[in-house]
């Protein structure tokens, strides 16, 4: 193998800055099939990410095209056309500026960390680890902490970002190699569609149940804080500042279990003597009012977790079954599954509930993959057996019989 070689991009890039030749350069690439796609943007002091840079690759043209000084609508239009296949590495923030901006997404776009993932590299793997493993190209990593809002950009600059989609097509062409190899092109196209539309479930879905510390609230309280947590949202876009700069989720989740809209026990909380919250003390006080109204039957329905002490043994337990069986298959294990999913697996087994997520463990290409192994090691026809304690993966699962060869298999 040839020595890794340290580069940022070997394409000289365009700067494109006017519609104009904006316009030229969609013209050029109309009838273009594949373009490799990706963004850079600043999202620290805004309510979504503010969008700095673009960049594509076409055919053998890069071009970086600046947001900030471009109407970007025909932009938009072209990349989204259901002609246009889109390969992009880690695709949520591109997925999310592509549905914001076109209203539509060409789903799906071709993640190549996702694909990786599905032919056994790790999940999720970084652009320049990819780039490092298979095309032996170490990236520089300098920019990493660049402010893209700021102009003009460095040389250093736009050859890094330019370096973003120069490897695209390559990696993807060296890991859909694989795929074919291991027949599993269906699968690919299967979990890129459904990892792609669950991220525009979660973009259009109010998020209050992922409220850091709302596990603990009962239903009564839920609803403040579902309440709430619409109030901040609503604020946050008119402010076009971060949600959690309105009001923090900590605040929100103890007015929530105070259940009052008395001004001096609301005052009384630490943190919201904050000169910030005044403001928005009537209209937060407001919102409890009308949460406090709501009837029984319009507070939000509690979601038990089971943290049965045997059930969290048997989740560890499964996951690395899981784990131990797709190394052997080229999978990565973090792309098969989560600890919660196999809790939920669990929950429905042991409490005889048939009902299963479509994403879970037991649809699709999953249980494809894993036949009947999860039913095999809950039953004792698999066991765990130490076959290499320096081993990444120490444990291997065998058949019963092979531990206890004189035992009586029935």
């Amino acid at each position: 193998m040839s020595r890794p070689r340290s580069t940022t991009s070997l394409t000289s890039p365009t700067w494109i800055d006017n519609s104009s030749a904006l316009n030229a350069f969609l013209a050029k690439h109309q009838h273009s099939t594949w373009v490799a796609f990706d963004t850079e943007f600043v999202s620290e002091s805004t309510y979504r990410p503010e969008l700095c840079l673009v960049q594509v690759k076409v055919d053998e043209d890069i071009a970086l095209i600046d947001p900030l000084a471009t109407d970007m609508t025909s932009f938009w239009e072209w990349l989204s056309s259901p002609d246009r296949k889109v390969l992009v590495h880690a695709c949520r923030e591109e997925l999310r500026f592509i549905h914001l901006h076109a209203g539509q997404v060409p789903l799906p776009l071709y993640d190549v960390q996702l694909i990786a993932g599905m032919v056994g590299l790790e999940y999720p793997a970084a652009y320049s680890t990819l780039t490092n493993r298979l095309l032996a190209v170490t990236l520089d990593k300098g920019e990493t902490r660049t402010d893209w809002s700021r102009r003009p950009l460095s040389e250093q600059q736009i050859n890094y970002a330019a370096a973003d989609v120069e490897y695209l097509m390559p990696i993807y062409q060296t890991l859909n190699q694989r795929v074919s190899e291991l027949n599993r092109n269906d699968w690919v196209q299967n979990e890129l569609i459904s990892q792609q539309e669950a991220i525009i479930e979660t973009e259009t879905t109010p998020q209050w149940r992922r409220v850091s510390g709302s596990g603990s609230l009962n239903s009564r309280e839920l609803a403040i804080l579902r309440e709430l947590w619409l109030w901040r949202d609503k604020v946050a876009q008119e402010l076009n500042r971060p949600a959690k700069r309105v009001l923090r989720d900590d605040l929100m989740c103890e007015l929530a279990k105070r259940k009052t809209a008395d001004e001096r026990r609301v005052r009384s909380i630490r943190g919201m003597e904050h000169r910030q919250l005044q403001r928005h003390l009537s209209d937060i006080m407001e919102t409890i009012r009308i949460s406090l109204e709501l009837d029984e039957d319009q507070w939000p329905r509690r979601i038990r977790s089971s943290r049965i002490p045997q059930r969290s043994t048997l989740a560890q337990f499964l996951f690395t079954a899981i784990g131990t069986h797709c190394q052997k298959q080229s999978m990565a294990p973090n792309l098969v599954t989560t600890m919660q999913t196999i809790r939920e697996f669990l929950a429905s087994r042991l409490d005889g509930n048939k009902k299963t997520r479509q994403t879970s463990i037991t649809d699709g290409w999953r249980a494809e993959l894993l036949g009947s192994l999860l039913e095999d090691v809950l039953e004792g026809r698999l066991v765990a057996h130490v076959s290499n304690p320096t081993s990444d993966q120490p444990l291997t699962f065998v058949p019963h019989s092979a531990t206890n060869p004189d035992q009586d298999e029935s």
